[in-house]
């Protein structure tokens, strides 16, 4: 069944995709980028726009064209079993692993890192992790 979306439709599809991939990490990441490239700055900004604009968008095209429901359902065409390993890692990698260590680490590096010698960053960072998840 084919659907003709209306004007707020896209208005709230084109929101929810600007929210799900622009986070704190396309604010910050771009600028610490620009100032590491130097010279470089062409192949810094073709890399960054290649990984971060085209990959995902090309990851929307194939659940588009595959007219698959989400991840699971696109990934069981290969196999049922290498559908739940690799949807189960993938929101491990997304969540756990990378994204909820980077929150920590980067208010305390944004925050509390610039005040404090070397030698308590390690353990300060251990102690406000605790904190700023508990507090979450």
């Amino acid at each position: 069944m084919k659907e003709k979306l209306a004007g707020k439709d896209y208005l709230f599809i084109g929101s929810m995709l600007f929210g799900l991939f622009f986070g704190a990490g396309n604010l910050i990441f771009p600028i610490h980028m620009g100032q590491e490239a130097g010279d470089a700055i062409s192949q810094a900004n073709f890399g960054f726009l290649v990984t971060a604009v085209g990959f995902p968008f090309l990851g929307i095209i194939a659940l588009g064209i595959s007219q698959s429901n989400g991840v699971f359902e696109l990934a069981t065409r290969v196999n049922r079993i290498y559908a739940y390993i690799f949807t189960i890692l993938l929101y491990l990698v997304i969540g756990p692993f990378f994204a909820l260590p980077r929150l920590a680490t980067t208010s305390f590096e944004i925050g509390i890192s610039p005040f404090l010698s070397n030698k308590l960053q390690t353990p300060l960072l251990a102690l406000f992790s605790i904190l700023f998840f508990g507090t979450a």
